[in-house]
């Protein structure tokens, strides 16, 4: 008797994990299934479009010798596919020197100083775009750049940029585009820091000459 109940109860508890992993693997395939179906919709659905915009934010260099700074451009996407797009733009970003100013008792008079000078970096950005899922993109590239501060030439040359960011669709054929990127250029140590890598937030309207 005692032995049949044993039985009966150890049956049941191998019944009841073999159900529960049964149950675990389906959730799981099923799971998988949807993350795969929903990235296939994704990737079949991202846009990219031709369109013309501005946009304007700060900029910001990763060394502290710099503080925040501001800038715009004007800029054009051209699409290659519904993934992959070319973006041209022209640009102005101010980027401001840290200076700070004290009284010399010696001299009797404001001293500044200063690790790095303000420059009027002037660039135009080549890059190509990819929508990772719709409306999320990246871009990298090269950049074409002229740094000038005061009377001094701080840097001449090709840089990168590097970028993430995020179309939100205001209708079929106007939007706006949060950016998050990074250029990179190289300033004179006499003006600057040397290699300067600049992190900047912009904000851009544009308008989609194709309808979504």
């Amino acid at each position: 008797m005692y032995i049949a109940a044993d039985l009966l109860t150890n049956s049941m508890k191998y019944i009841r994990k073999a159900y529960c992993y049964i149950q675990h693997h389906i959730i799981t395939f099923n799971l998988s299934c949807i993350f795969i179906f929903i990235i296939n919709v994704q990737a079949a659905v991202a846009q990219s479009s031709n369109a013309i915009g501005f946009r304007y934010g700060v900029n910001k260099p990763y060394s502290d010798a710099y503080k925040f700074g501001t800038g715009g451009a004007v800029q054009a996407n051209i699409a290659f596919s519904k993934k992959w797009g070319f973006d041209i733009s022209f640009n102005y970003d101010r980027i401001r020197g840290d200076q700070s100013t004290f009284f010399s008792p010696a001299e009797k008079e404001l001293i500044t100083l200063s690790e790095a000078k303000s420059l009027n970096l002037f660039h135009i950005d080549l890059a190509a775009r990819y929508y990772i899922v719709p409306d999320l993109f990246v871009k990298t590239g090269p950049i074409i750049y002229f740094a000038g501060g005061n009377e001094d030439l701080g840097g001449l040359g090709i840089g990168g940029t590097a970028a993430i960011g995020y179309q939100l669709m205001l209708d079929k054929r106007n939007k706006l585009e949060f950016v998050f990127n990074t250029d990179l250029i190289n300033v004179q140590r006499n003006i600057g820091t040397g290699t300067t890598p600049i992190a900047g937030l912009k904000v851009a309207y544009a308008f989609n000459f194709s309808r979504r």
